[in-house]
């Protein structure tokens, strides 16, 4: 038998390339291991989830970028071209319907989808390309210390909103900034037909104080003495009065508009196996009972744990929604609107 020996060169150049393939294997990997996420979840809503999610996946770095509804999804409109999102989570659906038109979203089923309600995922397509994890309606937070202080009753309808005694109280989020401020609009225009509802809208004008750029800011301002009356949902108001605000959160009795929170994975996602790992998590048993924390309407079926304090009456008084008459007209009622009362917006 011969010996061979490999020239030494030639083992110094043998184990060179296993180190560099060892690290682009490594770096790779660490890329593999990295997820980015938009969200406009309310912070501690997104937070509690996030956390959950990392005890399943702790070697996951999450990246995140928390704001709004209108600035996350004119954000990736903007990066259309260049996805810098992996996953876009607690989106409105009219947003998210905007994006699947789009062809920016990728059709995915999470596990355990034929446990999530039939109202909240995307049935036109054959595999859903989003899927809702929470709702909330419409409701009017009320400050019941300023209430007295300012001689004024607790509203129980949309209508008594555009009374004179209210003048200067009310706060409403900007619905440009806010799905809450457009599921406002949309609802009323469900419950009163869109004419009239505009012309509801020029009164409630007059009453308003400011339109804020936070669907929960008008709670929140009513819970602190800031206004007197806040139109947001009702899940800021439950939590100001478990904190102790003196706070009532009223469902009008004419009706609410409602909104569908979803998940969805945005198509060309550099990361869509993890993606998928936080979708199906987002629409899971425990996902759902993180949400229910937050929203007394969660997708999941067999969830629903009563929230303290949480306004009796608003599954019944839910108007249907038609997400997709919404996202295709959008653009004109947000023009409209911001034409008509923009005037009266909080500074950015």
């Amino acid at each position: 038998m011969n010996n061979f020996r490999i020239p030494t060169s030639v083992r110094r150049l043998c184990a060179a390339l296993l180190v560099s393939g060892s690290f682009a294997a490594s770096q790779i990997s660490a890329q593999a291991e990295e997820l980015t996420v938009y969200s406009a979840m309310a912070k501690e809503h997104f937070a509690e989830l996030i956390a959950a999610f990392q005890e399943r996946e702790p070697d996951l770095k999450i990246n995140q970028l928390l704001d709004s509804n209108g600035p996350i999804i004119a954000r990736l409109l903007a990066e259309k071209e260049n996805p810098r999102a992996d996953i876009i989570l607690g989106a409105s659906v009219p947003g998210l319907v905007m994006l699947e038109e789009k062809g920016m979203l990728m059709p995915y089923a999470p596990d355990g989808l034929d446990q999530i309600k039939e109202r909240f995922y995307d049935r036109k397509s054959e595999v859903p390309h989003w899927v809702g994890t929470d709702a909330w309606a419409s409701a009017v937070c009320f400050n019941t210390i300023e209430g007295v202080n300012h001689n004024v009753e607790e509203p129980t309808s949309w209508k008594d909103l555009i009374k004179p005694e209210y003048k200067g109280m009310i706060t409403m989020p900007n619905p440009n900034s806010s799905a809450t401020g457009l599921l406002a609009i949309v609802g009323w225009m469900k419950i009163f037909g869109e004419d009239e509802a505009w012309t509801y809208m020029d009164g409630l004008h007059e009453n308003i104080a400011q339109y804020v750029h936070s669907g929960s800011k008008p709670c929140r301002m009513a819970a602190a003495g800031e206004a007197v009356i806040g139109i947001a949902y009702p899940a800021p108001g439950v939590k100001a009065i478990n904190d102790g605000a003196p706070l009532s959160v009223v469902i009008p009795e004419e009706g609410v508009g409602s909104e569908v929170e979803g998940v969805a994975i945005i198509a060309g996602a550099g990361q869509p196996e993890a993606a998928k790992r936080l979708a199906d998590f987002a629409v899971s048993q425990e996902g759902n009972q993180i949400h229910n924390k937050y929203y007394a309407l969660v997708a999941r079926e067999g969830v629903s744990t009563p929230v303290p304090n949480y306004p009796e009456g608003e599954e019944k008084a839910l108007v249907d929604m038609d997400f997709y008459w919404v996202a295709a007209n959008r653009d004109r009622i947000l023009a409209e609107w911001q034409k008509r009362y923009g005037a009266k917006d909080e500074p950015k």
